[in-house]
């Protein structure tokens, strides 16, 4: 068996259900969801923990010429650049990066040796093969579990959590924050109708796209979006407040 990456945790070989089933209008879910099919994936590493403030500048100090295609800095941002520098604001060293692009999460990703998961990765990692509606189970979100229902303007960055934060929230795997406090790239282009034909094993996604897939929802969002299901899109070169990620292998 191979042994675990630092920070990474081991997914195993096997199926799950990938999607939600909408039998009426009063249940939760969205059509891009549907169909309900079982995917094989084989084993994959995932990061416990979203990629941080500190860590992302790191990255960006180590490529400076490329920073802006890969990150927005404005004061909504958990880094700045001072001095020439990319640092966490003051605190916010262990909060998620934020404010990246989907260019920016790849380009981080490769730069460590690893990847983005795909989409079919991350719904794994964040229910596990019992088809629960969020990482903890089937219990309707609260703030013990999950970041969410927080505006900015109210919260400052007290909207989001450091990455290891709120413990009870894990996924089956141990996976912290997979739904909450950022929405996460992850490697697909998004097509609504992928589920109706996507391969049994291992998919990839679509070939070519306009918009990237994000997982995970956010601190802003209500609980429908904290759904492991749920799925949400953006131009790859967006740089939204509100976005974040974590690497696979």
């Amino acid at each position: 068996m191979p042994t675990e990456p630092e920070n990474m945790v081991r997914i195993p070989a096997g199926p799950f259900a990938m999607g939600t089933v909408i039998e009426n209008e009063r249940l939760w879910g969205d059509t891009d969801e549907e169909p309900v099919h079982e995917i094989f994936l084989s084993e994959y590493f995932i990061d416990r923990y979203e990629v941080t403030a500190q860590e992302f500048g790191a990255f960006l100090n180590a490529h400076p010429d490329e920073a802006e295609r890969y990150i927005r800095i404005q004061n909504t941002a958990t880094l700045e650049h001072t001095g020439g520098t990319y640092r966490p604001r003051p605190g916010l060293e262990k909060h998620p990066a934020n404010h990246v692009s989907w260019y920016g999460a790849d380009a981080f990703c490769r730069w460590r040796g690893q990847r983005l998961p795909t989409e079919a990765e991350w719904e794994k990692a964040a229910r596990g093969t019992d088809e629960r509606i969020f990482p903890w189970g089937n219990q309707f979100p609260h703030n013990d579990f999950v970041t969410f229902r927080r505006k900015f303007s109210e919260y400052g960055f007290d909207v989001m959590q450091p990455v290891d934060a709120l413990p009870g929230g894990q996924s089956p795997y141990g996976v912290y924050h997979m739904v909450g406090n950022v929405w996460e790239w992850v490697a697909d282009w998004y097509e609504d109708s992928y589920y109706e034909h996507s391969p049994a094993k291992d998919p990839q996604g679509p070939e070519t796209g306009i918009s990237k897939v994000l997982r995970g929802g956010n601190w802003y969002y209500k609980a429908y979006y904290m759904r492991t299901t749920y799925r949400f899109n953006e131009y790859p070169d967006a740089f939204k407040i509100w976005q974040g990620f974590r690497c696979a292998q």
